[in-house]
C-alpha cells in the first residue's frame, strides 16, 4: 500500500511541476506541465495578467488537438454529390439575398431622387423669398 501512495504522489507531483519554461520577445513567460499551462503577461501598469489553461499541457495538448481535429472532420463531407447539392443550395440563398439587395438599392435610389427634388424645390422657394424681399419695406 505504501508503494501505491508513493506512486500516486510522484504522479501528482509530476502533473503539477512545470516541465517547460519559455519567455518570448514580448516578455510573456509560459510555464507548462504535463496537464496545464500558465502564461504570465508582462506588467502594463495595471497589474499582471495570468492565464491558466487546463488541458493544454505536454500530455493533454496533443490529445485535445486530436479530438478537435476529429470533430472538425465531421463538419466536412467526402461525398461529392452531397457537396454539389449543398453548393447549389448556398447559391440559391445567395441569389435570393442579391435580389433583395437590388430591390433595397432601387428603393434607396428612388428615396434619394425624391430628396434631391425636395432640396431643389426648397432652394427655389428660398431664391423666390430672397427676390421678393424689399429692404425698404
Amino acid at each position: 500500500m505504501k508503494k501505491l501512495w508513493k506512486a500516486l504522489g510522484i504522479t501528482a507531483l509530476a502533473a503539477l511541476v512545470p516541465i517547460r519554461i519559455k519567455k518570448d520577445e514580448n516578455g510573456t513567460k509560459s510555464y507548462q506541465s504535463l496537464l496545464w499551462k500558465l502564461d504570465v503577461l508582462p506588467d502594463e501598469g495595471e497589474g499582471r495578467d495570468i492565464n491558466v489553461k487546463l488541458m493544454d499541457g505536454v500530455l493533454t495538448a496533443p490529445l485535445m488537438n486530436a479530438i478537435a481535429s476529429r470533430q472538425e472532420a465531421e463538419l466536412f463531407t467526402d461525398d461529392p454529390e452531397e457537396a454539389i447539392l449543398f453548393a447549389g443550395e448556398m447559391q440559391s440563398i445567395a441569389d435570393e439575398a442579391q435580389a433583395e439587395a437590388d430591390m433595397m438599392q432601387d428603393m434607396a435610389d428612388s428615396a434619394q431622387d425624391a430628396a434631391d427634388a425636395a432640396q431643389a424645390m426648397a432652394e427655389e422657394v428660398q431664391e423666390a423669398a430672397e427676390a421678393d424681399f424689399d429692404p425698404e419695406f
